[in-house]
């Protein structure tokens, strides 16, 4: 298939096995949660920040929200949908550093209390790049499920009617899948799946975020500190946060 025409051959024989492991994995054949529940350690939550953070819009107790960016799937089958939120409160701020604290998902009027880490965060743009197909062939398809995009990070998504392998930047080897509904990563877990939102299986740390670095990523025993080198720092509406739940520390 045209898709296929920059992955080395050897590597397509691999291909539809490791689709045929996964393709039970995502939320296609899979159910909305029923009743919102606390979440496992280890679970990605993709999200995208509702509004605007930076030196002018700041404040310490200031309440932070931030929606997930696709169906995030669960071990026992179901998934939750893309509606579902996170929210938590600017716990610190001064010109050195920024502290935030996501502690509660939420769904519909449901709300269940989390501890999360940031494993990495992506510039609107950025984002908006993982939207766009690769190449003068790609762009010139009508239906962007047929589309070969890139993942902030370097990996890129094959689709083919909507669904189809994730390749790591060197198109080496296929590291997770991809369907209409968002693009996932391997789980440790045999049968479940890692949302991963526009973020590559691999992505860490800050991209394209001028001004600031990881200075703490939270987690249970405290919440996710970023140093902040610059006083122009900006977390627009739009970035993108990859949230790792952790351990109840109780």
């Amino acid at each position: 298939m045209q898709r296929f025409r920059a992955v080395p051959g050897a590597i397509r024989a691999g291909v539809m096995v490791l689709l045929l492991t996964l393709c039970c994995i995502p939320s296609s054949a899979a159910r909305a949660v029923a009743k919102l529940e606390p979440l496992p350690a280890g679970v990605m939550l993709p999200v995208s920040l509702k509004q605007r953070l930076d030196a002018r819009h700041v404040r310490v107790g200031q309440q932070v929200t931030a929606r997930l960016m696709q169906r995030v799937p669960l071990t026992d089958g179901t998934y939750l949908p893309s509606k579902a939120k996170v929210t938590g409160t600017v716990v610190a701020y001064d010109a050195s550093s920024l502290t935030l604290r996501f502690d509660r998902l939420w769904l519909k009027d449901e709300q269940v209390p989390m501890y999360v880490k940031l494993v990495a965060a992506g510039h609107w743009l950025d984002v908006e790049e993982t939207e766009r197909p690769l190449g003068a062939t790609d762009r010139s398809l009508g239906n962007r499920m047929n589309w070969t995009t890139k993942q902030i990070g370097g990996d890129e998504v094959y689709r083919g009617g909507g669904s189809g392998p994730v390749y790591d930047q060197y198109s080496e080897r296929v590291v997770g899948h991809a369907d209409a509904y968002g693009v996932y990563a391997p789980a440790p877990t045999p049968g479940a799946a890692l949302a991963m939102g526009p973020f590559s299986t691999t992505a860490r740390g800050l991209y394209d975020l001028a001004g600031m670095e990881i200075a703490s990523p939270g987690g249970a025993e405290g919440p996710i500190v970023l140093r902040l080198t610059s006083p122009k720092w900006q977390l627009h509406g739009q970035t993108a946060l990859l949230l790792e739940t952790t351990a109840n520390p109780e």
